[in-house]
């Protein structure tokens, strides 16, 4: 076959490697999801931040966590319901284990002799590291919705 006889197969080719997709592509849903995720962990870090005991303590915000991986749940069993979406995946994973290690560094304050609330320096790192994750897992369904 000549060289001139190929590029119309070399073209289509071309044409057709544009075609192809590594990731899922964007859904809205679970975009709605972590974004609702991430405003509801950042209005509780605020309020426990800003309470008194009894409020502060681990027993009044268990429905938090119980809620928390609910959430994180729904959004691990969308993400799977999807192919070629093998980073939001680790992503969720990732936030799913932030938030049991939250809520056992809550229990630990709590359970203390005598009961405290955590600190705000405690929750400073606690805040920017959900604000990061959740971040990372918004921005990359946002750049799937582009096309990037």
């Amino acid at each position: 076959m000549s060289r001139l006889a190929k590029l119309p197969l070399i073209v289509l080719l071309v044409l057709l490697s544009g075609c192809i997709t590594l990731m899922s592509p964007y859904d809205e849903k679970f975009d709605q999801l972590a974004s609702d995720l991430q405003r509801k962990v950042s209005t509780q870090i605020e309020a426990i931040d800003g309470a008194d005991a009894p409020d502060c303590l681990y027993a009044s915000n268990k429905a938090f966590y119980d809620d928390a991986r609910v959430d994180a749940s729904a959004l691990a069993v969308r993400a799977a319901s999807h192919e070629l979406n093998s980073e939001t995946i680790r992503q969720v994973e990732a936030l799913t284990d932030s938030i049991n290690t939250f809520e056992e560094l809550h229990k630990s304050a709590s359970n203390a002799t005598p009961a405290r609330c955590m600190s705000s320096m405690e929750l400073s790192p606690i805040r920017r590291a959900f604000d990061q994750t959740l971040g990372a897992i918004i921005k990359l369904e946002v750049a799937k919705k582009r096309g990037k």
